[in-house]
């Protein structure tokens, strides 16, 4: 029996009823073969589907041994390269069982190829595989930050995965459409909706005139998407039920397609979930859980909940399991699924539903208007007003969040997480990974590898067969670094949109006047691309006067020296969410020395364990934040402290 169909330890699969919805946890990490042996205990412990996380390098289109993915392989999901490292995560699973889902966007045409590869090489037929790959650049550029070509080759590309796989792999949901990120930016209820279905509606308005009237039915039909939930139950439950409502009213008015379901996964608000504390946060997730799946007429099909210390680190073994067993209690222990729809008729929800569809429904006609490119400008702007704005509502006490800003002091019930692994056995397996790659390089058909890239560039330049082209470089044993690479060649290159929008009218914070026109230069280095925090902090340091320079994200950290240096910086602040924070402090300080500019002050931020701050303090790093440091008040009265002048 395969993996993907072993029963539940303990459970009695004849007598287990039919599962509501399917239960997922989001894991991958290291090599495919540590991910795999993840995969299968998750599955082990009564998972029903695959959500796979990647690493930056990959999404991010880069292979291992590239300078810029240092520090970062296999550290925030599992590296895969080609179709060998695709082989080896899907060990012992049968994909012809199994449900799949795959948080992967600028990438996903050559992940998607490689999971198309290994079935072949495995005799299961395209048409019986079943599973997601996410594949939506908005909210990339927007939010999450690991989109890599321009927007409209990126839009081109996302556009002929959908059609391909509407044609190629019928099951298979080719595009999920994502307000998650929407909403950890700071989006409340009906702006979620309206950017997700805004984006959607661009899309089918691309793909109309290619296809015909069958195919693009179907097309319609195999949209999915992928949602947030909030800890706010009432408008939650009344936002999950007006996802279902508007989708349905738009297919219906703007392409006479009856009947659509609204097919959707769902992860809770890591938005909520605080360093301070961190008990709290199990309780957070169960409560954010309910409004998704509490309605019959308004249910998810797929939840998969984070780690209760999300804040702090990257989710260990025991946390997954933990978010399991969160997920089976409400499953099999409420017993909410054994009755009808419980809110149909309430006067309060259904109104506050009608309410949140409206204007969802005019945000993401407003959407459509702009256009692809406009949209991007606008929902990046209106976003970092937003977030600004539940910043000073947090700030103010309007908005409680507990331990945070009210009923302060820890528990004390649960010790920190234990280390994965250590700098040492990082580097290790990262040296490993590069050096199985060059054996990969070695060892393949260099000729065929050299003919499909030659193929890609053509499509890429020319416009179309992108997504046949990809499929033969994965056969042919291409990377995902030279599938970028190629695309990038045929194209206009990399693309890095703005951080911020310096015009924008922000809420003012309040934090303190600094002494003197301090000069910091501000940006995230490695590949992670989550900008929340940057434009906070940027916002916060140009009401407290300071000259802020923005040096981007996805930068080396030789890029955030340089940019120091040419900008004559005080401070060089770095954001890293991602795990390679003793690396990039590490390589940064070296290089501030070697560069003669030690005087430069080095602060950082972002998911940043304790013993890890005491470890970039010993190095130099002259301030650490986590996400326990809340107050954007006092993080630039330390800044002003580190230049030597007392806050004003």
């Amino acid at each position: 029996m395969s993996a993907a169909a072993t029963p539940a330890q303990g459970a009695d699969k004849k007598s287990r009823p039919r599962e509501p919805w399917i239960i997922r946890t989001y894991a991958g990490f290291g090599d495919a073969r540590q991910a795999n042996r993840r995969f299968l205990e998750n599955l082990s412990r009564g998972q029903r589907g695959l959500s796979i996380a990647f690493d930056l390098p990959t999404q991010n289109g880069y292979d291992p041994d590239a300078p810029v993915a240092a520090g970062e392989t296999g550290k925030a999901g599992v590296s895969i390269c080609h179709w060998r490292d695709m082989e080896e995560l899907l060990a012992g699973i049968d994909l012809g069982a199994i449900n799949t889902s795959m948080t992967i966007n600028a990438t996903a045409p050559f992940v998607l190829a490689l999971y198309l590869v290994v079935a072949e090489r495995r005799g299961v037929p395209w048409t019986e595989l079943r599973g997601t790959t996410q594949n939506d650049l908005l909210k990339e550029f927007v939010a999450r930050g690991t989109s890599i070509f321009y927007p409209d080759v990126s839009f081109r590309i996302s556009t002929e995965l959908i059609s391909f796989a509407v044609e190629r792999v019928p099951n298979w949901n080719p595009i999920n459409c994502c307000g998650y990120h929407y909403m950890e930016s700071g989006a409340g209820p009906a702006e979620e909706i309206g950017y997700t279905f805004g984006n959607a509606l661009m899309i089918l308005d691309a793909l109309r005139p290619r296809l015909g009237r069958e195919a693009f039915e179907q097309t319609v039909r195999r949209i999915s998407f992928f949602i947030n939930s909030g800890i706010e139950l009432v408008p939650e439950i009344a936002k999950v039920r007006a996802y279902f409502k508007l989708w349905r009213d738009l297919c219906r008015g703007e392409y006479g397609i009856g009947d659509v379901a609204f097919r959707a996964g769902c992860q809770v608000r890591s938005l909520t979930l605080t360093e301070r504390q961190p008990e709290l946060n199990i309780i957070r997730i169960a409560y954010e859980a309910l409004p998704v799946v509490i309605s019959a007429a308004a249910r998810v099909n797929a939840l998969q909940l984070p780690g209760f210390r999300e804040a702090m680190a990257l989710p260990d073994q025991a946390e997954q399991a933990l978010s399991l067993r969160t997920q089976q209690i409400l499953m099999h222990e409420t017993g909410l699924a054994e009755w009808g729809d419980i809110f149909e008729g309430s006067k309060v929800v259904e109104k506050l539903t009608a309410e949140t569809a409206e204007r969802a429904r005019a945000i993401a006609l407003s959407l459509r208007a702009a256009g692809y490119a406009r949209a991007i400008a606008a929902v990046g702007g209106e976003l970092t007003r937003l977030l600004a704005e539940r910043q000073r509502r947090l700030e103010s006490g309007e908005l409680v969040q507990v331990g945070v800003n009210a009923f302060l002091g820890e528990i004390g019930l649960t010790a920190p997480g234990a280390a994965v692994d250590d700098a040492a056995e990082h580097a290790a397996a990262e040296r490993e990974r590069i050096e199985s790659l060059r054996r990969w390089r070695a060892e393949r058909d260099a000729g065929a590898v050299a003919h499909a890239l030659e193929a890609l560039r053509r499509a890429a330049a020319s416009g179309g067969g992108v997504m046949e082209s990809t499929v033969e470089l994965a056969r042919a044993g291409g990377t995902v670094g030279e599938w970028a690479a190629a695309i990038e060649q045929a194209t206009n290159g990399r693309y890095t949109p703005p951080v911020l929008d310096r015009t924008a009218a922000l809420a003012p914070l309040k934090v303190p006047r600094a002494p003197r026109r301090i000069r910091i230069a501000l940006g995230k280095a490695g590949l992670d691309g989550h900008i929340n925090a940057v434009k906070l902090l940027a916002h916060a340091c140009m009401q407290a006067g300071m000259e802020v320079i923005l040096a981007g994200f996805k930068q080396t950290p030789a890029q955030m020296v340089e940019t120091a240096l040419q900008e004559d910086a005080e401070v060089l602040a770095i954001s890293s969410l991602a795990g390679a924070h003793l690396a990039i402090a590490r390589e940064t300080i070296s290089l501030l020395k070697e560069r003669g500019v030690g005087g430069v002050r080095l602060v950082m931020g972002g998911i940043i364990p304790d013993r890890d701050r005491k470890a970039l303090l010993g190095m130099g790093v002259r301030a650490v934040f986590t996400p326990k440091d809340s107050d954007l008040g006092e993080i630039v009265r330390r800044i002003i402290e580190v230049c030597g002048s007392a806050a004003a």
